[in-house]
């Protein structure tokens, strides 16, 4: 295979998503008739998945055949944003459909939902107090999932599936390597037993089935196989968005030069990774790594889809994909999730199934809206004080539900170490993404503006321009404006209640 070059991939388009979505296969989703019972919801959820899909064009050498499949026969949502770039935080706000901001969970050394509010219906009970099976698989809630205990909702599963023998340990070091057999993966035993159990089934209900994933999570070790459908790494791309990779430190490099001081700290959160990563010539071999353990995670996903179009629940199961939040990989020289930056923020979203329109489309989507827009197309009640929007209309054929998506991460603004953050307001930060801009409103009062009509990896900083004052100020206004303080632990309570990153 030729060496590819970052400049060839930008020239000639080849990060586009319609060159894997152009080939794929189209098997048919059969629509369910008017007036058939309330539809199936088959529930799948990513770990640390960005948009490096074939059909969303975040990196040109992907190899996700399967959601490329789903995303051809269903709506493919372009412009997908998470809320939190980190699990805890993410996962708190699809599963209790409540914004960060609301809740004051940030990060995953804020307390986790049960200490919070533990009295939230998560949209899993929601389904369940409607008659729904509720099952699980794999990595859903960020805490407990591997037991079934109390940060895992467990009274909201009627047949929870879990296997913590399966599991990995908890927080996996950033490494890769390629080892192991397809069949002892974690992810792909899971995708098989959520078939066995229940989508190869008939049932006198409907089901809620949630299959979550570990991979792309680290660690990357998988099988050679995964490893083998990508060229040796000295012929491959950079990341797309990385502008210099030429110089390693922050100080010479070229992205970080227009970056305010509270964006210097935001990357500093990582920026070790870099120096261990970049500054040793391994960076391409760790894109590689990323991209064995996507192909990974889409084989499972691959698996647990022709489960169910072989089965008899196909005519009236709606599927979502989603995943938690982006990640990094040595863009504006750090790696990981943790930033407020396009590519920890973006992520896949895909909705199938019946009465879903087949299109790709740029609507702007939070993963906060799962909660409102399954409940809304399954015809499911819901609390009153659900956050988020509702877009089955939209997923039916109708206008969009949103104009910007607001994302908040927490750190120590004036440091480097993010577990140091504290209830002051100057240590809570904003994205708000529009159509056309990402406004990142720090708490010290740092701004940065990218326009995305013509700066999509965002390299140029136009908050400081006075042409751009006008749009500074609109997207200020959407920031939230009494944010909740963190939700810390008291000092006496120092022991980590997540062990995943």
């Amino acid at each position: 295979m030729s060496r590819i070059t970052r400049r060839d991939v930008i020239a000639t388009g080849l990060g586009a998503a319609g060159l894997a979505a152009a080939g794929a296969m189209r098997p048919a989703l059969a629509k369910t008739p008017k007036g058939k019972a309330r539809p199936n919801v088959l529930f799948i959820a990513i770990d640390d998945m960005n948009d490096w899909t074939g059909w969303q064009g975040g990196y040109p050498l992907a190899s996700t055949p399967n959601l490329d499949r789903l995303a051809s026969q269903g709506t493919a949502l372009h412009r997908a944003y998470t809320e939190a770039p980190v699990c805890q935080a993410a996962r708190a706000s699809v599963l209790f459909g409540r914004h960060p901001w609301t809740t004051g969970i940030y990060t995953n050394h804020c307390l986790n939902w049960p200490r919070v509010a533990p009295d939230r219906t998560s949209v899993v009970r929601a389904f369940k107090d409607a008659g729904y099976l509720t099952t699980y698989t794999g990595k859903i809630h960020h805490q407990d999932w591997r037991w079934n205990t109390a940060p895992n909702d467990p009274d909201s599963w009627t047949d929870p599936l879990p296997r913590p023998d399966w599991a990995d340990s908890g927080k996996e070091p950033l490494i890769w390597r390629a080892e192991g057999r397809r069949d002892r993966m974690e992810d792909v035993r899971c995708a098989r037993l959520m078939v066995e159990k229940h989508l190869s089934k008939t049932h006198d209900r409907p089901f809620f089935a949630a299959f979550g994933l570990r991979k792309p999570h680290p660690k990357w070790v998988v099988p050679q196989e995964y490893f083998d459908r990508f060229p040796d790494a000295r012929r491959m791309p950079y990341p797309l968005g990385a502008l210099d990779v030429l110089h390693t430190e922050m100080r010479r490099n070229e992205d970080m030069e227009d970056l305010p001081k509270a964006g210097l700290a935001m990357a500093r959160q990582r920026y070790s990774d870099h120096l261990s990563i970049a500054g040793k010539g391994e960076w391409k071999a760790f894109v590689k790594g990323y991209l064995a353990a996507i192909a990974e995670a889409d084989d499972a996903i691959g698996i647990v889809l022709d489960g169910l179009r072989k089965g008899p629940n196909a005519s009236n199961t709606l599927i979502v994909v989603w995943s938690d939040h982006g990640w990094q990989l040595g863009e504006k020289c750090t790696w990981e999730k943790f930033t407020l930056w396009e590519r920890a923020l973006r992520v896949p979203v895909i909705f199938a199934g019946p009465g879903v329109e087949e299109r790709a489309s740029k609507a702007l989507f939070s993963t906060t809206d799962l909660y409102k827009t399954l409940t809304g197309l399954a015809g499911v009640d819901r609390p009153d004080d659900i956050e988020g929007a509702d877009h089955a209309g939209f997923l039916r054929g109708g206008g969009a539900a949103r104009d910007q998506v607001v994302s908040a991460w927490a750190f120590d603004v004036d440091g480097d170490d993010p577990e140091a953050i504290s209830g002051r307001r100057r240590d809570r930060h904003f994205s708000v993404r529009t159509k056309n801009h990402r406004l990142i409103a720090y708490g010290n009062g740092d701004l940065e503006l990218y326009d995305h009509r013509v700066d999509p990896f965002e390299w140029t900083n136009l908050a400081e321009r006075k042409s751009e004052r006008d749009v500074v100020a609109r997207l200020s206004d959407m920031v939230p404006k009494t944010p909740a303080p963190p939700a810390l632990k008291a000092k006496d309570d120092q022991t980590a209640d997540a062990i995943d990153d």
